[in-house]
């Protein structure tokens, strides 16, 4: 009886960890952009342009002497390897968390048969404690992805793993009721009393007790009076067996009124659930970047990409509902992805403009393990993003980029919009020093997140690590945690 309490309780401090939100964010997908806080249209220098501004290709191996701030015209190769992963929690997964794993077991209630004063007590504290839950979306994203890539000159090709998953709670505050419940509440006819007489209860008052079993009548939830007044008693005998504080009596007796009042529904039919919306994309690349002249380079991605999705819904209050993950539930799909860049550069200043995705790649998945066979899209709408660098010598960089689209998740609160500043110090051009950081301009779940990074330079071959820990805590599984982390680590070759 206790298993289906204990797997509720697991799903909301442990579950959020596969499922995927419908359009993917201008996330800072490379080391060196983590450390600066995500800011690196406008001053990325090597292999990872593909993602941030394939532009920066058309400077490469091009010489175009005071305006060059950042020595792209010395590089002639590069190869990179590059993984990195994170998640942010959304909602109120602990608060729910700690009502639902100590509600009673609501598989017990829902078999016919006698109903005792014991299944009374739970199927009140149940309706009462569903009906109490905050139905705000909540859930967890982690994300993750793996790059190798190379450039030669102008061109480029690389090879691009991401993993974007989503999970969910999603509560029916509505079908909280049980219909059969009291149906099969069977007594003699001595135990159906027509009244309750003063002094059968013990726990309730005798106003208390009268005005519940006239709601139980009126809205259906029982045939009879006698059965009503059958129900309170059991009720009463119920709460005084385990010792419930007398203070409470306002509040059991409003559980059984709610419970009365959801004689119509059925818990049975209850929705509550497990959403997982998940996606791994592999793709490849091929980047190309043409200088207009030594001021302004535009270039642009070509992107095969092959996902796996999966869209599946787990009730956790069906009865017998088991928790598992079904590989049939994972469905392929690819499509073609443009990406686009312009970047302008004077002297000790550069300007970057990308837009990703600008063709919207769909990604099908027909919906088979979810509710009603509901098909799913994860689409990857266009993304606009702008950024501004200083750089006033090649070991310094300084800038500050801006989402100029609003990218929208699978959830009411998976939107998001970042601003984005960092600063880059090349000391010595041995040990490169950054730090940055960012916010999301769409809502207030992550807070502000700081940025760190460095990277160390072995003449051409060069290794970097960043972490982004969020200054908001959240409240997860009992303790205080960042609401977003993530962090990232490379192995660059560059000529």
């Amino acid at each position: 009886m206790q298993k289906n309490r204990y797997i509720i309780g697991a799903l909301l401090s442990m579950g959020v960890a596969v499922n995927a939100v419908q359009a993917a964010e201008f996330a800072p997908a490379s080391v060196r952009a983590l450390g600066m806080g995500g800011s690196s249209v406008a001053s990325t220098n090597g292999v990872d342009a593909s993602y941030w501004n394939p532009a920066a290709y058309g400077f490469f191996a091009e010489n175009a002497g005071e305006n060059d701030n950042n020595d792209m015209s010395g590089k002639d190769f590069g190869l990179d390897v590059d993984i990195g992963a994170g998640g942010y929690i959304f909602g109120p997964i602990e608060a729910n968390r700690l009502k639902i794993q100590n509600l009673p077991d609501p598989s017990a209630l829902t078999n016919v048969g006698t109903l005792s004063s014991s299944q009374i007590q739970d199927a009140a504290k149940i309706v009462d404690g569903l009906s109490s839950l905050d139905t705000s979306p909540m859930g967890a994203n982690v994300f993750a992805n793996a790059t190798i890539g190379t450039r030669v000159s102008n061109y480029g090709l690389g090879i691009r793993q991401t993993v974007d998953l989503n999970s969910s709670i999603a509560i029916d505050a509505t079908n909280v009721g049980f219909a059969n419940v009291f149906t099969s509440f069977t007594a003699p006819g001595a135990l159906l009393p027509a009244t309750i007489a003063p002094g059968t209860i013990n726990y309730f008052s005798q106003a208390q007790a009268d005005g519940m079993a006239t709601n139980l009548v009126n809205s259906g939830a029982v045939n009879s009076i006698g059965e009503a007044n059958a129900v309170v008693i059991a009720y009463d005998a119920a709460l005084v067996t385990s010792g419930a504080p007398v203070a409470e009596q306002q509040t059991n007796a409003d559980a059984m009124t709610t419970i009365a009042n959801a004689a119509g529904t059925d818990l049975t039919n209850n929705t509550t659930s497990l959403s997982l919306r998940g996606v791994a994309i592999r793709e490849v690349g091929f980047t190309y970047g043409y200088a207009i002249n030594e001021e302004l380079s535009v270039g642009g991605v070509l992107k095969y990409m092959q996902a796996d999705i999966v869209a599946s819904d787990t009730k956790l209050f069906a009865q017998n509902a088991g928790v598992s993950f079904d590989r049939n539930n994972v469905e392929s799909s690819s499509a073609f992805g443009l990406d686009l860049g312009v970047m302008y550069r004077i002297p000790s200043w550069q300007v970057g403009l990308t837009i990703r995705n600008l063709n919207t790649p769909k990604f099908e998945h027909s919906g088979a393990g979810t509710f009603a066979n509901t098909p799913y899209t994860y689409q990857l709408k266009p993304q606009a993003k702008f950024g501004v660098a200083w750089i006033p010598t090649d070991t310094v960089t300084v800038e500050a980029a801006l989402d100029l689209t609003k990218n929208k998740g699978a959830v009411a609160s998976g939107e998001s919009q970042y601003w984005n500043v960092g600063l880059e110090w090349d000391a010595w051009k041995v040990l490169a020093l950054r730090a940055g950081a960012f916010q999301n301009m769409a809502q207030t779940d992550i807070g502000l997140v700081p940025t760190f990074g460095l990277g160390l330079n072995l003449w051409a071959a060069r290794i970097d690590l960043a972490v982004a820990v969020s200054s908001k805590k959240v409240a997860f599984d009992g303790r205080e945690v960042p609401a977003y982390a993530a962090g990232a680590l490379a192995l660059a070759v560059d000529f």
